[in-house]
């Protein structure tokens, strides 16, 4: 899932069906007593690596990441800033629009993963209980909104567009970071089987056609006290679906990580703050899943 996060303006992300992995090696893992520290990957030392040994390197930082923490920064990874901040640009300028004209644009079937959710349609929870999901929505639904962008070939369920004079450039900028993203996407799964043994190009043809969501997100001001309440949050604590999700940031910070070993929550720095276009990537249901709140 790909998703850049901003606490005003944006956020956004691109998920796909989750890979069941192979049991190759056993998962290393951190003593609760270690220090919880997601790490830093410079994955220019793969793009750039002149031997499959260079490229194993950092491909053995990243599964290391994800299987001891759930969580890996990336830095360097080819992307540059300014497509980035253009595709954040583009989102706030849509989330500005006024309300009546985004809920034209609202899903209208939960599968198609496509279309705006206002604030209070949905409530991210690790429950499975339908009946459960509906109570809780009810007493304290995420205050967030988004809009949902899969696959624009699509042929059973089809993207929803601002009309072009609304938010000029948003529909090219959108499907043009799209398939930035999913290039990106190819790359880290080609470091991670190399990372798990597998011929480099083993996940090629699993993501080829490309079902993603690529998730604009916005969390508008709201009263300290609010979120103080029982169960509320801006997002609740949940398990990313899919292989990856690639979160790109600003530096305004509220993102809180579980810790794998001890279960507990703590903020997790945004990487915007020391690496502008630099991504936040959680192994979502490839390894097994730390949580991430708001």
């Amino acid at each position: 899932m790909l998703a850049t996060r901003r606490f005003l303006p944006a956020a956004l992300r691109l998920r796909r069906a989750a890979w069941q992995r192979p049991a190759i090696r056993s998962l290393a893992t951190l003593a609760e007593e270690s220090s919880f520290k997601i790490p830093l990957i410079d994955f220019s030392k793969f793009l750039e690596a002149g031997s499959k040994a260079e490229k194993r390197n950092t491909a053995d930082e990243i599964v290391s990441g994800f299987r001891n923490v759930g969580f890996i920064y990336l830095d360097k990874h080819g992307i540059p800033e300014s497509v980035v901040q253009k595709a954040f640009a583009q989102s706030a300028e849509f989330f500005r629009l006024p309300a009546e004209v985004k809920s034209k644009l609202e899903w209208e079937d939960p599968r198609s993963n496509r279309g705006y959710v206002k604030i209070g349609r949905e409530r991210v929870t690790q429950s499975a209980d339908a009946n459960e999901i509906a109570q809780l929505r009810a007493k304290a639904p995420d205050f967030k909104e988004s809009m949902e962008i899969g696959r624009d070939w699509d042929k059973t369920w089809k993207n929803r567009w601002p009309e072009e004079k609304l938010v000029p450039q948003f529909k090219p900028t959108m499907l043009s970071f799209f398939q930035t993203c999913h290039e990106l996407h190819v790359l880290v799964m080609r470091a991670i089987a190399l990372g798990l043994d597998l011929e480099e190009n083993f996940f090629d043809d699993q993501i080829n056609e490309q079902f993603h969501n690529l998730r604009l997100l916005s969390y508008p001001s709201i009263r300290t006290n609010l979120l103080r309440q029982e169960g509320q949050a801006r997002a609740g604590a949940h398990s990313d679906y899919g292989t990856l999700t690639l979160l790109f940031q600003d530096s305004v910070g509220g993102l809180e990580v579980q810790n794998p070993h001890t279960k507990t929550f703590q903020p997790g720095t945004p990487i915007a703050t020391f690496s502008p276009a630099g991504v936040m990537i959680s192994s979502a249901r490839l390894f097994t899943a730390s949580s991430p709140r708001l």
